[in-house]
């Protein structure tokens, strides 16, 4: 009976361990039977409406970089940093006594020579009416003909005399005019209206012909790419820049600027004013393409009556076109760069197919596929290792952080790196 009792209690303490047991065995083989999940986002042919996004930066379409012509010291300045001055406007006068010295001698020789030429009339009246009167003498045999042609010569040689005075003053007056042109270089106007930007000079200062000064440095050298400004480094005197016509230089990429067309139009932003717009067109591009950067340079010139720009201001230009075949955009992360190329993992049927795809436009974080994606394809968004050629899987919809290339088709980006680079 006691034997009995024994098997019974430990049936009974067995029972529910083994169904544990298979409880757990169950739940671990169907763990390991599971398929993975890949998040999927549905992708769709783009607009034909393209907007390209790139940087750029605000410079002048007119300014003057004004440099001395005339070396001396300066006498008077009449303009400082902000001030806006008209064409021809006086800025500032340099003291060149040499100059002045030069035009005082010019005049002066021009003068002598113009005393000759009177010397020369007076002298060839003379031979004239000597050879009259000679010539009346032969006439009348009293003198022989050796005595007219002697006259004669006399006349035509005077005539020569003159002749060569009239031109000496005639040079005389270019040396003139050349020594004044110099001096008035002493003088220094504006080439343009505009408003003076930089003054690099002050009373006193010497100034040498090559536009450099010693002395007094207001404004220092300009480090980012511009003329030196710096006086004691042969830089200009003043800088007078026309802030009512700006223009705006852009790095197109290789990829968009079949797009680029003169007189197109184009937006612009600017961080210093939210919420506004300013609109310009293209007026004119290199054509070729930088070898260095294999980039496109594009000129847009955009008004501003306001004068709210500034030289140097970054701009946001966004760029609007029609693209024949933008393709499909999609995630950059779902792009994967494998040795055979470029490749986009879709789940077809819960299988994964690794499609070979060609890249369009690479917007950074998105890419535009031009081959090898169809309409409504399920692209694996952010693919693990898991995702493989012929490899079954279940979907879920991508979350939200992770559909970026689920964005407005038309809508671009700035131009960034190949995508999948990084896989």
């Amino acid at each position: 009976m006691a034997v009995v009792v024994v098997a019974l209690a430990l049936v009974l303490g067995w029972l529910p361990h083994s169904k544990r047991n298979r409880e757990v065995n169950a739940r671990a083989q169907q763990q390991k039977n599971a398929l993975p999940v890949v998040d999927v986002q549905i992708v769709h042919t783009a607009t034909a409406e393209q907007e390209l996004t790139l940087p750029g930066t605000v410079t002048p379409l007119r300014s003057a970089h004004i440099y001395a012509r005339a070396s001396g010291y300066l006498k008077a300045r009449y303009v400082d940093l902000g001030d806006t001055v008209r064409k021809g406007q006086l800025l500032a006068v340099i003291l060149a006594p040499d100059l002045d010295a030069s035009v005082a001698q010019e005049a002066a020789a021009g003068q002598q020579s113009s005393d000759n030429v009177l010397t020369a009339k007076s002298n060839l009246q003379l031979q004239q009416a000597t050879y009259t009167r000679v010539h009346t003498l032969v006439l009348h045999g009293i003198l022989s003909q050796q005595d007219d042609d002697t006259a004669l010569a006399a006349a035509q040689s005077a005539q020569s005399n003159l002749q060569a005075m009239e031109n000496a003053v005639k040079g005389a007056q270019g040396a003139l005019a050349r020594a004044q042109a110099l001096a008035d270089f002493e003088q220094v106007r504006s080439p343009i209206y505009g408003t003076v930007t930089a003054r690099n000079v002050e009373v006193g200062s010497l100034v040498s012909a090559a536009g450099s000064s010693q002395g007094l440095q207001v404004v220092p050298a300009d480090v980012t790419g511009g003329p030196l400004t710096g006086g004691a480094q042969g830089g200009e005197l003043f800088d007078v820049v026309d802030l009512g016509s700006l223009e705006v230089f852009v790095s197109v990429p290789e990829q968009d600027s079949l797009f680029v067309q003169t007189g197109q139009r184009v937006d612009l932003t600017f961080s210093e004013l939210p919420g506004e717009t300013f609109t310009g067109k293209v007026v004119r591009s290199s054509v070729s393409l930088s070898q260095q950067t294999r980039t496109l340079l594009a000129e847009v010139q955009v008004g501003d009556p306001q004068h709210r720009l500034r030289p140097g201001m970054f701009a946001s230009v966004q760029m609007h076109y029609m693209a024949p075949n933008p393709g499909i955009l999609i995630s950059g992360d779902s792009l994967l760069t494998m040795a055979r190329g470029q490749f986009v993992p879709v789940v077809e049927n819960n299988v994964i197919q690794m499609r070979p795809v060609h890249v369009g436009r690479d917007l950074g974080t998105q890419v535009y596929i031009t081959v090898g994606l169809h309409d409504g394809d399920a692209v694996v968004v952010n693919p693990k290792d898991a995702v493989t050629q012929g490899a079954r899987v279940n979907t879920r919809p991508a979350p939200a952080g992770q559909k970026r290339g689920s964005a407005d088709p038309g809508a671009g980006g700035q131009s960034g790196n190949q995508a999948g680079q990084d896989h």
